[in-house]
């Protein structure tokens, strides 16, 4: 800085050559007196810490923020998940009419989890096979239908309809079908339901479970004669249906109980 009388080169607050006072604009260093950019931490000339605490761009915070909002919610999704298998699985509820209760400590078998599938506490997704998570998920779905719950249900019934999309299609049976009907249902998505229905009775005309979908798909859509075709030939073709032993019929035996008695008191028969 000059001195503003000799203009001799200065950096304390006098002049050495002629001792006027040197104006001082902006921070100086408490030790030595010598100018400091408004942002230095150190004194460029002996070293001092200025004081100055600079501030985290904001911009470069937001990364950080991301991730923490990230990490909280995927906390929150796996506690979410972990509150639900802690809870009776399905049993002989409601729409599924079950999938087979596995007694505590043993596997569930069949294709609600297959082999080796754990059952009881918290289940581990990523030690199932595509099929066997797709159905745990389907389970929860109609768990919280159930119960009452339907956000919650819509909430497992599009992640199991993702699920079953993972699922190779040599495994997609009719009784994922089935699943995958009954899982559009619950979200109203009456078309994808009904298509799932067609594609069960373009394999097995008279399916129990594909007559079930189709019925209750009539329903929903409010077409009572629909529904009533449906429940008819569900009752026509009862007895010899169960006769052939199917493995879904068995695990939905409870189901098939209901929508019995349903078609029964749709159509009016005794």
């Amino acid at each position: 800085m000059r001195c503003p009388k000799c203009g001799s080169e200065e950096t304390g607050k006098f002049c050495s050559s002629c001792g006027a006072k040197i104006a001082v604009k902006g921070p100086r260093c408490r030790k030595c007196n010598s100018a400091l950019e408004s942002d230095a931490v150190f004194c460029a000339e002996c070293g001092t810490p200025t004081g100055f605490k600079p501030e985290k761009p904001k911009a470069a915070m937001l990364p950080w923020v991301f991730s923490a909002l990230a990490l909280v919610a995927f906390a929150v999704a796996i506690a979410f998940f972990i509150r639900g298998q802690a809870a009776p699985r399905i049993g002989d509820m409601g729409m599924t009419g079950g999938l087979p209760e596995a007694p505590q400590g043993e596997a569930i078998s069949g294709s609600a989890g297959g082999p080796g599938a754990p059952s009881g506490g918290m289940a581990d997704l990523s030690q199932m096979s595509p099929r066997q998570a797709a159905d745990r998920l389907f389970e929860r779905a109609m768990r919280e239908e159930d119960g009452g719950d339907t956000e919650r249900a819509k909430f497992f019934a599009n992640m199991a309809v993702q699920a079953y999309d993972q699922v190779p299609p040599a495994e997609i049976d009719l009784d994922a079908r089935f699943h995958l009907g009954l899982l559009q249902l619950l979200q109203e998505n009456l078309e994808a339901a009904q298509t799932e229905a067609q594609t069960i009775l373009s394999v097995r005309p008279n399916h129990l479970l594909g007559l079930t979908l189709s019925a209750q798909v009539a329903a929903a859509r409010g077409d009572d004669a629909a529904a009533k075709a449906a429940y008819s030939q569900f009752l026509e073709s009862l007895d010899s249906e169960r006769a052939s032993g199917l493995t879904e019929y068995q695990m939905h035996g409870s189901l098939i109980d209901l929508e019995t008695a349903r078609a029964r008191e749709t159509t009016g028969s005794e």
